[in-house]
């Protein structure tokens, strides 16, 4: 008899245990991602800017010259408009994302993640702010985020939890297309 209850318990454990993953597996593989794609081919034009071209591939070209240009106009007419909607891009390597328009490394740093490779597409532009450090501060929120950000550190929008949230990124080491 006690041989029984023993089976009988690891079935119903192993029942049990399966009938979890289960729910588990279907949640997770029914949550639609949020975001947007890049359906752009698009290259800095780094002969208008400091530093040296490499390799300038075929599609959209943005001129990191006028945009820098464009950014010293807005900051001086104090008319931020024009970049919202507009889609974002890394213009060097680890850009660090904040979670506020500024940058703090203090006691509480608001150090979101990094993105780690130049020319990445971040999103579309839902907010613009002028920072203390007289810089422009570009927000993107989850639904104009890239779907398939390659970040490292610890950033991310939980995906349990919606953060609504704006992450923030630094007029110098991002670039806009003004093309569109």
């Amino acid at each position: 008899m006690k041989l029984d209850k023993k089976y009988i318990a690891i079935g119903t454990g192993v029942i049990a245990v399966g009938v979890v993953i289960y729910f588990l597996l279907k949640d997770r593989a029914s949550r639609r991602p949020i975001g947007i794609i890049d359906d752009e081919n698009v290259d800095f034009d780094y002969n208008n800017a400091s530093g040296r071209a490499t390799a300038i591939k075929e599609g959209i070209t943005l001129s990191v010259g006028d945009y820098k240009k464009s950014v010293e106009q807005s900051v001086k007419d104090k008319k931020y408009s024009k970049y919202l909607g507009k889609k974002i891009y890394t213009f060097q390597d680890n850009v660090n994302v904040r979670m506020g328009a500024g940058v703090n490394n203090g006691f509480v740093n608001n150090l979101a993640g990094t993105i780690p490779f130049k020319k990445s597409f971040i999103g579309k532009v839902a907010d613009v702010k002028m920072g203390e450090d007289k810089k422009l501060w570009f927000g993107v929120n989850e639904q104009n985020a890239n779907q398939l950000y390659e970040i490292k550190k610890h950033f991310s929008w939980n995906p349990v939890k919606k953060d609504e949230t704006l992450r923030w990124f630094r007029s110098d080491v991002v670039i806009v297309n003004m093309n569109k």
